[in-house]
């Protein structure tokens, strides 16, 4: 009866740790998805240096613009058309970054899927889940932007309409102050996402490393 019991208790363990090493190895996958996910992701950062840069040369041109002649700066003009198409570039370059990232996270929620402890399966999936909507928060904050863009080279380039009118103009200003405030919600919605998301991987990190 004793090694009965001892035999049992040997092939219980022996059961018990073929799960963990499985989980072991699935978790080393998802930790090696996370890393590929860093990676792709690393460009958005030179994207919103460069988005610092024009936004600030952005506001350099319309003050130069403000109260004048619009004949008389027409060259500013047209530096402000040509940096809103620079703004345009930078936010396809960061949209391809993230697209990127959408296809490393797939296989990531993937392996959360063979994950066996429940635990652990837990945390990982709360974190799948915040990532999953620091993409929809994204995709929200750029479509945002690219309209801010939009309205901004539509009453700039209706600056160039020697026809246009003081009321085109200012139906035009207003468009433009309707897409900043709903685009500064969207950029409020997506930093909380990404405070949210930062939250849940400290938990990720502690599976990661145990």
């Amino acid at each position: 009866m004793k090694m009965k019991k001892t035999a049992g208790i040997a092939l219980a363990a022996t059961v018990l740790l073929v799960g963990c090493n499985k989980d072991g190895e699935q978790i080393d996958n998802y930790n090696e998805h996370l890393s590929n996910l860093q990676r792709v992701e690393a460009p958005i950062q030179k994207v919103n240096n460069e988005m610092n840069k024009l936004e600030k040369e952005k506001e350099k041109i319309s003050k130069e613009i403000t109260g004048k002649d619009i004949s008389q700066v027409q060259d500013k003009v047209s530096t402000f058309l040509d940096n809103a198409d620079k703004r345009q570039e930078q936010l396809k370059k960061e949209e391809a970054a993230m697209n990127e990232s959408k296809k490393v996270f797939e296989k990531m929620k993937k392996t959360t899927n063979k994950i066996e402890d429940e635990a652990d399966k837990k945390e990982l999936s709360e974190f799948n889940d915040a990532v999953a909507d620091k993409y929809k928060k994204h995709e929200a904050f750029i479509n945002g932007y690219k309209n801010l863009i939009n309205k901004e080279k539509d009453l700039f380039g209706y600056f160039q309409d020697e026809s246009g009118t003081q009321e085109g103009v200012d139906e035009r200003s207003k468009a433009i102050q309707s897409a900043q405030k709903e685009m500064n919600d969207t950029v409020k919605a997506y930093s909380k996402s990404i405070r949210k998301m930062q939250s849940e991987r400290r938990d990720v990190e502690e599976v990661i490393n145990n």
